[in-house]
């Protein structure tokens, strides 16, 4: 009785141990370049006037920044060799969030974290298009978190560069907990993303919007093809 029980207790043990297995960073990167595109912004005569990064959230919907898209009358999203047409379909201004379709590419919705559980010294992963190189992976720590109205943004040493915005920061187990949005640039890795539960909120207003409603994409407002100013610096 004794050795049964001393192996039920080493089989349970060993269980354990492996439901705590951390998840890699190419495991990471696997799961969260599923989610991530692209996005191109082009004026009516095709010259490219934005570019940078997108995350998938629901089906055929992607997140990216407005300042992205903001100049642009025609916009693509793309994931690896494929590029497609996308609309608008719901947008927050103040928080620099819009909502974009996008049928036909081989993509995955990213699992959404709970970015109210973040905390300062966490590992986490930033996915994007840095000065166009497409799916890179940058790794960091949440180095701060900042308040703005409406919520808070995170701040993380993970890399990022111009192409960044849109994209995807990803935590330890390949959960989306942010949208990539900016950079302080007088300072040194110096970088915010949006939490994800605002991403979520305006997900469900796009998905709500009928297939019966116009194919054509909505129109941001003109004060959003101004440079777009972020609110920690307001």
């Amino acid at each position: 009785m004794m050795k049964l029980t001393r192996a039920i207790l080493l089989g349970g043990s060993a269980l354990i141990a492996q439901a705590c297995v951390p998840v890699t960073p190419e495991q990471v990167f696997s799961r969260a370049s599923r989610s991530v595109v692209m996005v191109y912004a082009a004026d009516t005569s095709h010259k490219i006037v934005g570019r940078g990064s997108g995350v998938f959230v629901d089906k055929d919907l992607f997140v990216t920044n407005c300042h992205v898209i903001a100049r642009g009358k025609i916009f693509l999203a793309g994931h690896r060799q494929v590029r497609l047409p996308a609309r608008l379909k719901a947008y927050d201004a103040d928080k620099d969030l819009c909502v974009m379709e996008v049928r036909g590419l081989d993509v995955a919705p990213a699992r959404i974290g709970d970015a109210n559980a973040v905390r300062v010294g966490q590992r986490v992963y930033a996915v994007g298009a840095p000065e166009g190189f497409e799916l890179t992976l940058s790794e960091g720590l949440v180095s701060g978190l900042r308040e703005a109205a409406g919520g808070r943004y995170i701040q993380t040493t993970a890399a990022m560069s111009e192409g960044s915005s849109g994209g995807g920061l990803f935590d330890s187990e390949g959960r989306l907990i942010g949208i990539t949005s900016f950079i302080f640039s007088p300072g040194q890795n110096l970088n915010f993303a949006a939490p994800a539960d605002w991403v979520v909120d305006l997900a469900k207003q796009a998905s709500g919007v009928g297939s019966a409603a116009s194919e054509k994409s909505l129109e941001l407002p003109p004060s959003l093809t101004t440079q777009w100013r972020h609110p920690l610096l307001k």
